[in-house]
């Protein structure tokens, strides 16, 4: 076996094969990639196709066709407990949104290594997600015992019932959205990087022709920040329709006086573990899919997401 330029490769005498550099390469994202794909075959989708076939069940076997949807829709605390995600989505989404691109704005006009300090600083919290955030919220937001405690009494709150009702949505709404607001980092650091792909010789020159900062970050890096903002807000979207664990404990440490069906999930959970209705609780959760995938559908079509520019 003789190897001659270019690769080819002569076996005894025989027909020429020419070597694919690239077929070691093919080989490895294979390897790496298969152990994912079972792990999404088997804990997402399988599941997914699960929880759409149990929808159109009834409770007690047989085929339902829309009936547990009806039931769902007709539930009095299934619109509460949609208006209760809205408002926190709103509540949750808008901070996030500004705070992610302006905080990255600025720590582009940093040196680097400040600028890598703080982006470090900014993720921190991300790492406290959860119970440990709420937890965490809680003891920040109790005047006898938070680090913060004076500045609380002096603004005339002296318990936690004080700052957070346990009896208002819209209040706990802001609790649990000023939770994801503090946890979402990782925002600030896809617009920084982002950004990084501004060229320095594009804002020189604006700087040149008179562009002053509103002017350089309006018409030159906004409209390159519009798919990452796109993305994010997708992402954000998807995370919002997953409030669970917040409010569930929420539930305990108020000896239930904030209610067990805050949020869908919430409302999904009951049905499935209080009343052993799954079919319920899978309805809900296509609702919350159908809701998602709508949001994310209609931000694609308004930014372009996936549009290629020649």
């Amino acid at each position: 076996m003789t190897t001659t330029a270019g690769g080819t490769v002569r076996v005894n005498g025989g027909p020429r094969r020419r070597q694919n550099p690239n077929s070691g390469q093919a080989r490895a994202g294979v390897f790496f990639a298969t152990p994912y794909l079972l792990l999404l075959t088997g804990f997402a989708l399988i599941p997914a196709v699960y929880t759409v076939y149990l929808a159109f069940m009834s409770p007690t076997g047989g085929f339902a066709g829309f009936d547990t949807f009806v039931q769902v829709f007709n539930d009095y605390r299934f619109l509460r407990a949609f208006a209760n995600l809205g408002l926190y989505a709103l509540l949750f989404l808008i901070p996030t949104m500004i705070i992610s691109i302006g905080l990255a704005v600025l720590l582009q006009s940093r040196a680097p290594r400040v600028a890598a300090t703080f982006r470090t600083l900014y993720y921190l919290p991300h790492a406290v997600v959860g119970v440990a955030g709420v937890l965490l919220w809680m003891f920040l937001l109790t005047p006898r015992i938070s680090p913060i405690g004076g500045f609380l009494e002096w603004m005339g709150f002296s318990g936690f019932y004080d700052i957070v009702r346990p009896d208002s949505p819209a209040s706990l709404a802001a609790l649990f959205a000023l939770i994801a607001v503090w946890t979402s980092g990782q925002g600030i650091l896809l617009m920084f990087a982002a950004l990084s792909s501004v060229p320095e010789e594009v804002e020189e020159a604006a700087a040149i022709d008179g562009a002053n900062g509103w002017q350089v970050f309006w018409h030159i890096k906004l409209p390159i920040l519009r798919k990452w903002i796109a993305y994010l807000l997708i992402i954000s979207v998807a995370s919002a329709t997953q409030l669970f664990a917040e409010p569930q404990l929420m539930v305990a440490v108020t000896n239930g006086a904030v209610g067990n069906n805050f949020s869908p999930l919430q409302l999904a959970y009951t049905y499935a573990y209080q009343y052993g209705n799954f079919p319920g609780a899978a309805a809900i959760s296509l609702v919350l899919l159908v809701i998602g995938l709508a949001a994310a559908a209609l931000v694609v079509r308004t930014t372009g997401l996936f549009k290629i520019e020649i």
